[in-house]
């Protein structure tokens, strides 16, 4: 007997097993985006495939990657902290939750670094003053003063890799990167 490809079973599945893991029928909508995409399989094209190989390869280039890696060592300062404080120095005070999306880590791990930067004195916490339940980070002086030297830093490693573009070449990425952020924003649902 050949075996069934789909993951679902067939609708008749619960009288055959017994009544076993009614979880199985949940719909396909309650799926999360992750579970989704394994279920619809590998759908690169040869674009996304060749983006993803020149991404990674420029990001083997750590002098283009990392223009604040010896901040973080001078400093004494974790990658994520450093995202933090820039989140920060370019957005002010941040709800936590929201400052967590950004850097793209949990709500659990970004008051473990909001606690660390609060502690170095680069940080200060607050309350939301649209929603009081919300706490928010905010830059101190110092921390204001160490996110110019992050922000000196970040527009040095862009200076050099711009500096590898013809003036021409730059136009174009930029107006590729426009256009994108045009598109991503009109397709974006009002906030």
């Amino acid at each position: 007997m050949r075996r069934p490809t789909s993951i679902t079973p067939p609708p008749d599945a619960d009288a055959r097993s017994g009544g076993l893991e009614e979880a199985a029928d949940e719909p396909a909508d309650e799926l999360s985006p992750a579970d989704r995409l394994i279920q619809e399989g590998d759908q690169s094209t040869p674009d996304s495939r060749r983006f993803m190989a020149l991404l990674k390869e420029l990001a083997n280039f750590r002098s283009l990657r990392d223009p604040l890696a010896s901040l973080c060592d001078d400093m004494r300062l974790t990658p994520t902290q450093v995202h933090a404080l820039g989140w920060l120095g370019m957005d002010g005070p941040t709800q936590v939750g929201v400052l967590a999306q950004r850097i793209g880590i949990t709500k659990k791990t970004i008051t473990g670094v909001v606690d660390r930067l609060e502690d170095m004195g680069m940080v200060e916490r607050g309350r939301d003053a649209e929603d009081r339940r919300a706490v928010t980070a905010k830059l101190t002086d110092k921390g204001c003063e160490l996110y110019k030297i992050i922000n000196l830093m970040t527009d040095s490693g862009v200076r050099r890799l711009m500096g590898l573009l013809e003036p021409a070449d730059r136009e174009s990425l930029f107006g590729i990167i426009e256009r994108m952020l045009a598109r991503l924003k009109s397709a974006s649902p009002a906030r």
